[in-house]
């Protein structure tokens, strides 16, 4: 149901971030690059995505955190089947979407979870942006209200205080008999000041009194809320000290992570207790700190209620409802999680992780003991005869024996249909098993079944471990894809380096084995081998290189096919490899003029001029592979007996192997055959047939200037030029690039190349 489609992976060992990059849509995908490019680490990024499981050793120097991101097309209708109740907003968006993306996030433990990313993530982020402004509103109302309770008792506090004082200065130190107090014998002078003080007092008495049940009565009306602001205060502060400590965990967690970076350690020591600890305490208080943080949430919406006057009963149900208002019942992990239960399974191919066995015992296959030597390979070659332990019950021998002979004879024929390599001239490979019993020479195994495999060919019969590295790999290679594609479910298949011990033409088999599975199987390898790459679905190469050329110490960085141009030459060796043999199929002919010309560049921008200038005259362009080897070709050429001549720019190089040729190789033509073929002093090499401005716009498709000869751009920016003219050329011969797309410089250049094509005999 989930196809991937593309990926994104970042902080992954020398990948800081890939960028989305897209998978060939007809499921095989080819990495190409240098050793150290990061190849291999774009397939461990794949893996871990599915398994979760990393270490240290793939952390950047700088210990971010990886994410590995993979976008799936997927049916339509198809998410609105696998989620129960998704609301209407969030159905509505479900029923639209023909794509998910998964990412997998890692934390300072190393531990990681799949959330839901891309539009699914940006809605639910969307509900919960509204949350937090929403509890961010209440928080303020809540601290204001708060601030204010404060204050009033504040005031509170100091009338009672102004009352006492007031209290403490009257006689006796309050108000009770006063009027008899004073008429009591005192001095004239204290009786008069008392008398004067009394009426002001006794106002002052009577308005603390008035200020002080006013705002009794409202303190006492803002009781609850007081009391939910004192939990909201406990809550705060238990949050707070949990999220401070699981920083200081953090902190600690890198160091380790450090440490072991350097150290290239494992993740998981088990006798570090010291570790264990400090992991079952962040991994206790993380916990404990997302418990106390939804708690909190939901204490400061209950606080907004009060505040409007609710009671703590009356709260409850209504901050139920406004966090269904608010927030889906759903949010990114739990998504990831539901949605990558249907994700493929990732299968990182190991070399030689399948060698097919001498002989394993029936009973440790019934029994699925994988501990055993060979039990993987034996459930694969079982799985490609589709067989199972009831053939083996068959209680006729002979025809037991006849039906495992049948079956061996298919399985060979289908393994040859993939394998072409012959012992010799015709001597191909065959794969057979029997059915066997131990004899009583082995004691408690005598009599017990079991199967034994060999390898034939016509001249000896040996066991698969006798066979040589190249056979067994493939064989291997070969039953661990086939057995796979037999399995009803989706499955990534990661190859690293497929082939390196086969021979370049076994190689081109491992790409039959791809083409066969790939309906079933989507693939994604690595290679450095020309012979591991199509030339004609440059769809399935992504070129991995270095940031800096130079540094092991840059980023990784990915090139998609439409920007394979500006991949250095040595990230396109393969490709360079098999541009190098352009004319596979035609070669010299003896029906046409054959016209050398310096390199496979030059080659390809002689045919598409050719193309687009119509000419049909009969001549066949041969690249060498190097101008050196010139006068190689032309000895072959002459002595074959057929018409040639050497076309050679005004380049150093050329000038000299042209009076190499005059002085050695065409000493011996009779004929005076104008032989070499020298093109105008402007002309250095091919590219500067085209005018400057058709060479940036149609080969190098770029708007930056060009103030010298297209040759030396090219040889001073160390452009790909076999890359760069094989594409021209495709784009000439699709009609992308027509003879009226030139501007008249390169049309009269053109012409000369034609009249040179027509002149000669």
């Amino acid at each position: 149901m989930m196809k991937l489609t593309a990926f994104r992976i970042k902080n992954f060992r020398s990948i800081v971030d890939t960028g989305w990059q897209n998978f060939s849509p007809d499921n095989i995908t080819c990495l190409i690059g240098q050793n150290e490019s990061g190849k291999t680490s774009v397939l461990e990024g794949l893996k871990v995505f599915y398994t979760g499981i990393i270490s240290e050793d793939v952390l950047r120097s700088d210990l971010s955190l990886p994410e590995v991101s993979c976008r799936f097309i997927i049916p339509e209708g198809w998410l609105i089947k696998v989620t129960d109740n998704p609301g209407t907003e969030l159905k509505e968006l479900l029923s639209s979407l023909s794509h998910i993306e998964l990412t997998r996030v890692w934390i300072a433990d190393l531990s990681s979870e799949i959330v839901v990313s891309g539009e699914i993530s940006q809605y639910l982020d969307s509900l919960e942006d509204a949350w937090r402004l929403y509890l961010g509103d209440v928080t303020s109302k809540l601290d204001q209200e708060i601030h204010q309770i404060n204050e009033m008792e504040k005031v509170l506090s100091e009338l009672t205080k102004e009352e006492l004082e007031i209290k403490a200065k009257l006689p006796g130190g309050d108000t009770r008999g006063l009027g008899f107090r004073l008429f009591a014998r005192k001095p004239a002078g204290q009786v008069s000041s008392q008398s004067a003080q009394y009426p002001i007092l006794k106002n002052r008495l009577n308005e603390i009194k008035k200020n002080k049940e006013e705002l009794s009565g409202e303190l006492r009306g803002k009781q609850a809320l007081k009391k939910t602001g004192e939990i909201w205060k406990k809550l705060k502060d238990k949050y707070s000290s949990l999220d401070n400590h699981l920083t200081e965990l953090s902190v600690k967690l890198e160091e380790r992570h450090q440490k072991m970076t350097l150290l290239m350690r494992p993740v998981d020591d088990d006798d570090d207790l010291e570790w264990k600890g400090i992991l079952d305490d962040y991994r206790k208080t993380r916990s404990e700190r997302d418990i106390q943080k939804a708690e909190l949430d939901r204490h400061i919406a209950l606080s907004g209620y009060i505040m409007n006057g609710s009671t703590e009963e009356e709260a409850g149900p209504k901050v139920n409802e406004i966090i269904q208002s608010y927030k889906s019942q759903y949010n990114s992990e739990i998504l990831g999680k539901k949605f990558f239960e249907y994700c493929p399974v990732f299968e990182l191919f190991e070399d030689f992780g399948s060698l097919l066995p001498n002989r394993i015992d029936m009973e440790d296959i019934i029994t699925g003991n994988d501990q055993v030597e060979g039990y993987k390979a034996a459930r694969n070659f079982l799985s490609i005869a589709q067989l199972d332990y009831s053939f083996f019950q068959q209680p006729s021998s002979r025809i037991l024996k006849q039906k495992i002979e049948n079956l061996n004879h298919t399985l060979t024929r289908n393994f040859q249909d993939f394998w072409q390599q012959s012992i010799g001239r015709n001597n191909k490979i065959h794969i057979q098993f029997e059915l066997d019993h131990y004899s009583a020479a082995y004691g408690q195994k005598a009599g017990k079944p079991y199967l034994e495999f060999w390898i034939k060919d016509e001249g000896e019969r040996l066991y698969p471990k006798q066979r040589s590295r190249g056979v067994r790999w493939f064989l291997s290679f070969y039953m661990e894809l086939k057995a796979s594609a037999n399995i009803n479910k989706q499955m990534v298949l990661l190859v690293d380096e497929p082939g390196v011990s086969l021979h370049a033409r076994a190689q081109e088999d491992v790409l039959k084995v791809f083409e066969d599975i790939k309906d079933k199987i989507q693939v994604i390898y690595t290679t450095h081998s020309p012979h591991l790459v199509e030339i004609n679905k440059l769809h399935r190469v992504l070129a991995v290189q270095r940031d800096d050329l130079d540094s092991l110490r840059s980023t990784t960085r990915i090139l998609d096919p439409l920007r394979l141009s500006s991949a250095s030459p040595d990230t396109l060796s393969p490709l360079q490899s098999i541009l190098g043999n352009p004319v596979s199929g035609e070669g010299f002919s003896s029906r046409k003029f054959n016209l050398i010309v310096n390199d496979t560049g030059s080659f390809y921008i002689l045919n598409a001029i050719i193309h687009l200038m119509g000419f049909k005259g009969k001549v066949s362009v041969i690249p060498s592979t190097n101008i050196s080897s010139i006068p190689l070709m032309c000895n072959i050429l002459m002595g074959w007996g057929l018409e040639f001549s050497v076309l050679l720019f005004e380049n150093d190089k050329e000038i000299k192997i042209g009076d190499l040729l005059k002085e050695t190789v065409f000493k011996t033509d009779s004929n005076r055959r104008d032989l070499i073929v020298k093109m105008p002093e402007k002309f250095f090499n091919s590219e500067d047939l085209l005018s400057t401005l058709d060479f940036k716009n149609h080969i190098l498709k770029t708007r930056e200037g060009i103030t010298v000869a297209n040759s030396e751009y090219i040889r001073e920016k160390e452009i790909p030029r076999n890359f760069m003219f094989s594409r021209f050329l495709t784009d000439v011969k699709d009609e992308v690039i027509k003879l009226s797309d030139f501007d008249e410089e390169s049309f009269e250049n053109f012409k000369l190349v034609i009249d040179i094509f027509k002149g000669l005999k």
